[in-house]
């Protein structure tokens, strides 16, 4: 068993990132894919206390492009008004991996990025695994 520490960042957030999270593995090899669901499910078991809170922080980490570009155009980027519904575990990860495989957010693993979803990760005990969300620049 290996325990990987796993912290999301998103530029410019303020106390809405999603918490860094202890993902447990049978081995220390593993798929992007297999890394992206774990954590999902751990980011989402860790914040199911406040299903509001939970539900602002995964779209701000996972929200799409075109969803912020068709937000843009109306002149403001909100999440929905509505109620939050409880987050289902198979649709978030299912969001992630889009979310990865459209390179809205890059992930740092041992010590470089990995870019495919079937790409094998070798993972050290002791140096964390970084999600980024990446934002584009104003003007780019």
């Amino acid at each position: 068993m290996v325990d990987i520490e796993v912290r999301s960042r998103m530029p410019g957030a303020s106390g809405d990132d999603l918490p860094a999270v202890l993902v447990r593995l049978a081995e220390d090899r593993t798929t992007v894919r297999e890394l992206i669901r774990r954590t999902v499910e751990e980011q989402i078991r860790a914040l199911r206390a406040d299903t509001a809170r939970c539900r602002r922080i995964l779209d701000r980490q996972y929200l799409s492009d075109d969803d912020l570009r068709t937000q843009a155009r109306n002149g403001a980027i909100k999440m929905p008004p509505q109620a939050p519904a409880d987050p289902d575990v198979t649709t978030e990860v299912g969001r992630a991996h889009r979310a990865f495989s459209r390179g809205t957010f890059a992930i740092f693993a041992g010590g470089r990025q990995v870019v495919d979803l079937d790409e094998e990760v070798a993972l050290r005990l002791g140096e964390p695994v970084v999600f980024l969300r990446l934002v584009a620049l104003a003007g780019g």
